[in-house]
């Protein structure tokens, strides 16, 4: 390998803009190709990053021959791309969540062990020192129960709103695509649970359906649940509960809130600032979470792995990262059962 990591994004997408500036600005790191099954996206990334613009990711990485490639898709589009990237014996790291489809991403998991590749995950909240710090205390207090939340607005028709005006708006709204916001933009409260909580053995939950129906400029494609109700039992016998919408137009948000026995921790935004309360103490310890930087810090750690091919950094390895999609996929299976699912990693 030379002195920059060269690397090739399949995907031009909104979840680009998260890493390209940093990568764009690494001394080290030099971007060879974009793919986009819209080439005219990748073609803007190449005006403005340089490389070459393919719409065929197999095309791409035999033509530029990247170092290490950054898989950016919607949901139901993986599996393809990362069995290219095995087979070139490429490192990747794709965004989450990995996969729709559980018995192929269960498949995937084991081609990509037994590969050797390097694989990291897109979950960057595990690069956060807010949830960090609550992870340390964990350790030695593990969690009783967990309540988190994220509340955002439908997808509408109208100007100015980002699924209306972006790609995204043609497969996020299809639960079929997407899996659902529990699967597609909760999953990082899913994931959160189990960095903090461990292993998630059994699931429940319910949806509620049928009321963002009733806008006049909903997206005409919009299939998904409402809002779904998520219960969780952990195998060191914890609980939590979570909870996605996508239906409310006022004051919704994410936060994330974490009981232990001597611990509290009240995680709050999409940053994760936290306050920590610990029995015997007062006030609080408030740990402001990181904004602007957790993007490097994640592309960071992902480009020292392939440079020296120590691994030792990543916190959410491929398997990992499957684990938590696994998880959010058995929510949407106890929808259909109406039973609980004991989660199958």
């Amino acid at each position: 390998m030379s002195d920059k990591v060269r690397v090739g994004l399949i995907g031009c997408g909104g979840i680009s803009g998260a890493h390209l500036p940093h990568l764009s600005s690494s001394e080290d790191v030099e971007l060879v190709g974009f793919c986009d099954v819209v080439v005219e996206r990748a073609q803007a990334k190449v005006e403005k990053h340089g490389g070459q613009a393919f719409d065929n990711a197999e095309e791409m990485l035999d033509t530029v021959k990247p170092d290490a490639a950054y898989i950016l898709i919607p949901t139901y589009a993986h599996g393809a791309p990362e069995r290219s990237c095995i087979q070139r014996k490429i490192p990747f790291l794709v965004e989450k969540p990995l996969g729709i489809d559980p018995d192929d991403l269960r498949k995937l998991v084991k081609e990509v062990e037994a590969s050797g590749v390097i694989a990291m995950s897109g979950f960057m909240n595990r690069y956060r020192k807010s949830i960090n710090r609550v992870k340390d205390l964990l350790a030695d207090d593990p969690a009783i129960l967990m309540d988190g939340a994220w509340i955002g607005g439908p997808p509408l028709v109208k100007e100015g709103d980002y699924f209306s005006t972006q790609p995204i708006g043609q497969w996020w709204p299809v639960k079929g695509k997407s899996g659902g916001q529990m699967v597609e933009q909760v999953i990082h409260t899913v994931d959160l649970t189990r960095y903090l909580g461990g292993e998630v053995v059994e699931v429940f939950a319910y949806a509620a359906r049928n009321f963002n129906q009733k806008l006049p400029n909903l997206i005409p494609n919009y299939d998904l649940d409402d809002a779904m109700v998520l219960s969780m039992k952990f195998a060191h016998g914890g609980v939590a509960n979570l909870m996605s919408c996508c239906s409310a137009q006022a004051n919704g948000g994410v936060f994330l809130n974490v009981w232990a026995s001597a611990h509290t921790a009240r995680f709050t935004d999409w940053a994760h600032h936290v306050k920590i309360f610990t029995a015997g103490q007062e006030g609080s310890e408030d740990i402001k979470g990181d904004i602007d930087d957790i993007f490097p810090t994640e592309d960071r750690v992902f480009i020292n792995a392939v440079k020296t091919g120590d691994r030792s950094a990543i916190r959410a390895t491929h398997a990992d990262g499957a684990r938590s999609t696994l998880l959010a996929l058995a929510a949407n299976e106890s929808l259909l059962t109406g039973q609980p699912v004991t989660v199958q990693y």
